[in-house]
């Protein structure tokens, strides 16, 4: 005669069987969450750089072959050069009258698979050149 009910053999399958499902749950939450990590710690970088290029932007005059850097509040680490893309005019109605540089923004920070590296390009016009502009460095250090 038997009994209304389950046997432990049943019980334990039927805990393992939910065990598993627990575990696989918890590993997609887990991934999921890293996930949301990376974004977060991207978006973080990409609003830094954005600053950075605004702190820029706050720089009147920047000489070719010019460079800065320094390192964000999160580790990342930033670079910015300068270099020659158009060269002044030397002929015509207005002699040196200006120039274009190309500013390269380079972030680096570390990542899943190492050191991760990102750059950004932006362009200049140079109005005219004077003799001495200060550096990029010392024009980023006296805006803070």
């Amino acid at each position: 005669m038997r009994s209304r009910g389950f046997s432990l053999l049943e019980v334990l399958v039927a805990v393992t069987i939910i065990g598993v499902g627990f575990a696989a749950v918890f590993a997609a939450l887990s991934g999921s969450l890293r996930g949301l990590a990376r974004v977060d710690a991207s978006d973080n970088r990409l609003e830094l750089a954005r600053l950075k290029l605004a702190e820029l932007d706050l720089i009147k005059l920047i000489r070719p072959d010019d460079a800065a850097s320094g390192k964000f509040e999160d580790g990342s680490s930033w670079k910015l050069e300068s270099f020659p893309f158009i060269a002044p005019i030397e002929s015509g109605p207005r002699p040196n009258s200006g120039s274009v540089i190309r500013v390269d923004l380079t972030l680096e920070w570390a990542g899943r698979n190492g050191i991760q590296k990102k750059v950004i390009q932006t362009y200049r016009y140079m109005p005219y050149s004077p003799p001495t502009i200060p550096s990029l460095e010392q024009q980023l250090h006296d805006l803070q």
